[in-house]
């Protein structure tokens, strides 16, 4: 049997606790949305505008992203049954970052 048919037959093998990834997508939800909400008002607050309160979105993203990592240890296939559900649902999180960016910049800097 080769190593790749090996590996195959493995992951075939794998049994995952449901409730505990439901709860590993509901802390990263969680997280998200706290993350999404921080950087909105930070935006909103400083004053950004255009693209550079979107580059702050993406790069809270990015250090967000860094910290789940070290925190899994780089082993993903522990806490998710695949990557998609680590990186599915920037959508949300950004909507909730527009939403307060804006309020924010106009509590701050309109009124």
């Amino acid at each position: 049997m080769s190593e790749k048919a090996a590996k195959t037959e493995k992951k075939n093998d794998e049994c995952y606790n449901t409730v505990a990834i439901t709860n590993n997508v509901e802390a990263l939800e969680f997280g998200r949305t706290c993350q999404s909400c921080a950087a909105g008002m930070a935006a909103g607050i400083l004053g950004l505008t255009g693209f550079h309160g979107f580059i702050l979105y993406f790069i809270t993203v990015g250090i967000q992203a860094l910290i789940w990592n070290v925190k899994a240890q780089g082993n993903w296939l522990s806490y998710f049954p695949e990557r998609n559900s680590f990186t599915w649902s920037h959508g949300n999180g950004l909507l909730t970052f527009v939403l307060l960016w804006v309020f924010f910049y106009g509590m701050v800097h309109v009124y």
